[in-house]
């Protein structure tokens, strides 16, 4: 019986995966809620899968799977998303993640990338994402949050009245964006952003 690892911060997500999987015979050993959850849980069990989403409270999944894979190379990951973005699977191939599968899939659809996952070698290779779009990723939680604040087209003072911060962190923040991106404004920002999947357009539309 696979020993698995369970990482999805919304609860009722969580219990229904984690109750297919053990009707499916997986052997779920731990459940995290955070990334930062999912890197200690993942050292003290050395499970044989982890279930990784990827958008994570603390700390995104993307950086999670990296600091996992370097803790180990034969535990196999599979990122949940609900974007299928081809920078998204491509940073999670480089971060290490062995298969991917959007939120909009079947159980039996889980259930064949997992078993696609175990027939393959551990350590295959992987794409290797150019340096603005591994900049991109290596976005902060806060540098994302005003990066969708930008996209609705907040002044910087509504951002930081959202936000709780000031006007003045706000610009550093946005300059920091700007040099992780290689833009030169906000629209350019964000435009890569989508681009990239860092943020979606259901992110800009709904705030």
């Amino acid at each position: 019986m696979q020993r698995l690892l369970l990482v999805e911060d919304h609860i009722l997500v969580r219990q229904s995966l984690g109750a297919f999987l053990r009707s499916a015979s997986f052997d779920i050993i731990g459940e995290a809620s955070t990334g930062a959850e999912a890197v200690r849980l993942a050292a003290e069990l050395a499970p044989d899968l982890i279930i990784m989403d990827v958008h994570l409270p603390e700390m995104s999944g993307i950086e999670a799977t990296r600091l996992i894979r370097q803790q180990s190379r034969t535990v196999r990951i599979i990122a949940l998303t609900a974007y299928n973005e081809k920078a998204y699977q491509r940073a999670l191939e480089q971060a290490g993640a062995d298969g991917f599968v959007l939120k909009t899939a079947s159980f039996d659809e889980l259930l064949a990338e997992i078993a696609r996952v175990f027939s393959e070698k551990p350590e295959r290779q992987r794409n290797t994402l150019t340096e603005r779009e591994e900049a991109a990723f290596q976005l902060t939680q806060r540098e994302r949050e005003v990066l969708t604040c930008a996209a609705l087209g907040w002044t910087n003072k509504q951002i930081g009245v959202h936000l709780h911060i000031s006007d003045r962190t706000v610009q550093v923040h946005l300059q920091t964006i700007y040099h992780k991106l290689g833009a030169t404004s906000r629209t350019e920002a964000v435009s890569r952003a989508m681009t990239l999947g860092i943020i979606s357009p259901i992110d800009s539309a709904n705030g």
